[in-house]
């Protein structure tokens, strides 16, 4: 996919995450949202790439690999989460994404 494709993509996240908000409140994955919006598993994963490489990350998707959030491990301690960590309510997942910086690190 192209840096606009993507970026497209996630245009098109947000916008289902406000109508989800106001609709059908109900835990979504970044992913899940992606495949709703008919992505493929390839294109998916390039959207899921760079919204990490922009600045969100934590528990994001199991093949991201994030801080644990435990606070008694070491610092830095990095895990894949676990598929049923990676929802969040539609409010959570737009907010996240609104947060993204503009550019991948």
């Amino acid at each position: 996919m192209t840096d606009q494709q993507i970026l497209e993509a996630i245009e098109q996240c947000k916008s289902h995450c406000e109508i989800l908000e106001e609709t059908d409140y109900h835990s979504i994955s970044l992913r899940g949202v992606l495949y709703t919006l008919g992505y493929t598993p390839n294109q998916a994963d390039s959207v899921i790439r760079n919204v990490a490489s922009r600045g969100f990350e934590y528990c994001l998707d199991p093949m991201i690999e994030c801080n644990s959030g435990i606070p008694d491990d070491l610092p830095n301690t990095r895990i894949h989460p676990p598929p049923f960590a990676t929802f969040w309510g539609p409010d959570q997942l737009r907010s996240r994404l609104n947060s993204l910086r503009t550019s991948p690190h």
